[in-house]
């Protein structure tokens, strides 16, 4: 998932910042500005093509990554907070022995809050253009400061198959609590395939979404039966448009209950360049 990060913003006007996300038009574009916070590693701004985000995971995760392979953080760096819209969002720098960056971690700033009903499985149905037996029951919004609506599907095939048609989700989520429609289908043990759709803030479909990763961990606490402990799982997202993505995602348990969300993976530089505004 293409991310843009300007890691010295504070010199960009802005009524400039949504004009600069859109003009590279990624899924999102990260500024970093100095934190409030003394104590804290950045403040970073997150826009989509659409808008600012409270809070995103990919731009999270990939602004880490850039921060400390550039030296901007400090080589030794391991744990850094950043100040994002929705409040302090922990990240854990993983390097290897040269301590060059090889994955960064964040944890939820919030546990996932659940929202109200979902829409009838069928109406869903005709939001991702599938026959209504494909979607089963638990449709659910979950929310860790940007909320999703998460459908579960039968499996992999149906998955793939979806197709959003705008006429259905326009009539269909008017008014609901969100319009970001995540669909989910099991791949095996601990394994799922994800899809994410939010054409909302200018997001056709993300190839990586780390923001509905962390609410997902809300609909899957809810289904599990580990009572302490550490749930792992691998999100696989970005396939079905040529941009495979692999999330890593933790969830911590006490005494049966959800106490932490955590969401990891891998970057890669790709280019560095100058902007003319």
């Amino acid at each position: 998932n293409q991310l843009a990060v300007f890691p010295d913003a504070g010199g960009i006007p802005e009524d400039a910042l949504l004009a600069i996300a859109r003009e590279f038009n990624y899924s999102e574009t990260t500024f970093v500005l100095p934190p409030a916070d003394p104590k804290h590693a950045a403040r970073v701004r997150i826009f989509t093509p659409g808008g600012e985000l409270p809070f995103a995971g990919h731009p999270t995760i990939g602004t880490a990554f850039v921060l400390a392979s550039s030296g901007v953080l400090e080589r030794t760096a391991t744990e850094v907070v950043f100040e994002e819209g929705v409040g302090p969002v922990p990240v854990r720098i993983d390097r290897d022995s040269e301590g060059a960056v090889v994955g960064c971690t964040l944890t939820a700033p919030r546990l996932p809050e659940q929202g109200p009903p979902a829409p009838p499985q069928a109406a869903l149905a005709r939001v991702l253009g599938i026959d209504a037996a494909l979607v089963l029951d638990g449709s659910e919004c979950w929310s860790c400061g940007v909320p999703f609506l998460v459908v579960p599907l039968a499996s992999v095939d149906a998955l793939s198959a979806c197709r959003l048609e705008l006429g259905q989700w326009r009539q269909t989520l008017a008014g609901y609590a969100t319009r970001n429609v995540y669909p989910v289908a099991r791949a095996g043990d601990d394994r799922w395939r994800v899809r994410m759709f939010a054409p909302d803030i200018g997001v056709a479909e993300d190839p990586a979404t780390g923001s509905a990763a962390a609410a997902f961990a809300g609909w899957l606490a809810k289904r599990s039966a580990t009572p302490d402990g550490t749930l792992r799982a691998t999100l696989y997202q970005g396939t079905e448009i040529g941009r495979p993505s692999e999330l890593l995602l933790e969830v911590d348990f006490a005494r049966g209950a959800l106490a932490a969300v955590r969401v990891g993976g891998a970057a890669a530089m790709v280019a560095q360049g100058t902007l003319s505004i």
